[in-house]
C-alpha cells in the first residue's frame, strides 16, 4: 500500500468517528475558517496543513478540542499584533494583555518570541523611543524613570539610556515659563510659590526649581488692582460674619495667605 493510499485510509478511518461535520471551508492568507453546524473555527495555516482540514468531511471530538486551543493562541497572536498596529508596547504589556487569552507561560512566551524575532516587540528601542518622548515633553528624570518601570522597562535599559548626568535646569526653566502662563491671576508670590510646588510635584528638586522661578522676570502690572479684587471678594465673604478690627485682621490674613505684599493689604486696608 502506496503513502497516497495510506493517507486515504487515515481519513475514512476519521471520518468515521465524525462528530462535527464540516459545513464549509474558506481560506485567508494567514489563517483559515471552517465552519461547522453551530459554530465557527479559526484556525492558523500551520494547523490547517498538519491535521490535513482540506481533506476532511468532519471532526472527531480530539481534532475539535486540537483545533480550539489553536483558535485561542491565533486570536491571541492577531490581537497582540492589532495592538502594536495601533502603537509600540513592551514585552510587559503585551505579557499583561495575553492573560486575557487564558494562556499557559510557554504559549505566551512563544508568542512574545514570535512577535520579538519579527522585530514588533523591542524593550530597547521602545525604551529609548519613550525617552526621546518624555524628555520633548520635558518630564523630569524622575518622572521618565517612574512611567518606564511602570511600562515595564528594566532599571538596566533604563541606566543605559537615560543620562544621568545630563542638567535639568533648562528643561526645569522652560517647564516654569509654560506654567507661568497660568499665573496671571495670581500675586508675584502667590505665583512663585505655584511654579515651584507644580515643577516639584513634576519631580525636579527644590534647588532647580527654585533657580528656574528665579531666573523667570515674573512681575504683575496689575498686582495692585488684582489685590483690590480680591480684597472685595474677601471683604463679601467676611461682612456677615466680622466687622471693624475683626473684619480687618481676617481680610489682611486671607489676603496675606495668597502672596500679596503686606504693604500693599495695609494701603487697600486704609482706604
Amino acid at each position: 500500500m502506496n503513502i497516497e493510499d495510506l493517507l486515504s485510509k487515515k481519513r475514512q478511518d476519521e471520518n468515521k468517528e465524525i462528530r462535527y461535520p464540516i459545513k464549509k471551508m474558506k481560506t485567508k492568507d494567514d489563517y483559515a475558517m471552517v465552519f461547522l453546524d453551530n459554530e465557527k473555527i479559526m484556525i492558523s495555516v500551520d494547523a490547517y496543513f498538519k491535521y490535513a482540514v482540506a481533506s476532511l468531511k468532519g471532526l472527531d471530538e480530539q481534532l475539535y478540542v486540537q483545533l480550539k486551543e489553536d483558535e485561542k493562541r491565533l486570536k491571541a497572536y492577531r490581537g497582540c499584533l492589532r495592538r502594536l498596529a495601533e502603537k509600540d508596547r513592551t514585552v510587559k504589556q503585551i505579557r499583561d494583555y495575553l492573560y486575557r487569552y487564558d494562556l499557559d507561560k510557554k504559549e505566551c512566551s512563544d508568542i512574545i518570541s514570535r512577535l520579538q524575532d519579527y522585530g514588533l516587540l523591542d524593550d530597547e528601542k521602545y525604551c529609548q523611543s519613550r525617552i526621546t518622548y518624555y524628555e520633548n515633553a520635558l518630564l523630569s528624570k524622575k518622572q521618565i524613570r517612574q512611567k518606564l518601570k511602570k511600562e515595564g522597562i528594566s532599571d538596566e535599559l533604563i541606566d543605559r539610556y537615560l543620562d544621568k548626568e545630563q542638567n535639568e535646569d533648562e528643561k526645569c526653566l522652560q517647564l516654569a515659563q509654560k506654567y507661568l502662563k497660568t499665573t496671571r491671576n495670581k500675586s508675584v508670590n502667590a505665583a512663585k510659590q505655584y511654579i515651584i510646588s507644580r515643577l516639584m510635584s513634576a519631580g525636579f528638586a527644590y534647588d532647580s526649581a527654585k533657580y528656574a522661578v528665579e531666573s523667570l522676570s515674573i512681575e504683575n502690572e496689575n498686582e495692585l488692582e488684582l489685590l483690590r479684587k480680591e480684597y472685595q471678594k474677601t471683604k463679601k465673604k467676611y461682612e456677615r460674619k466680622y466687622e471693624d478690627y475683626e473684619l480687618s485682621q481676617k481680610i489682611y490674613a486671607s489676603l496675606l495667605s495668597k502672596g500679596f505684599c503686606s504693604d500693599d493689604i495695609k494701603k487697600v486696608l486704609e482706604v
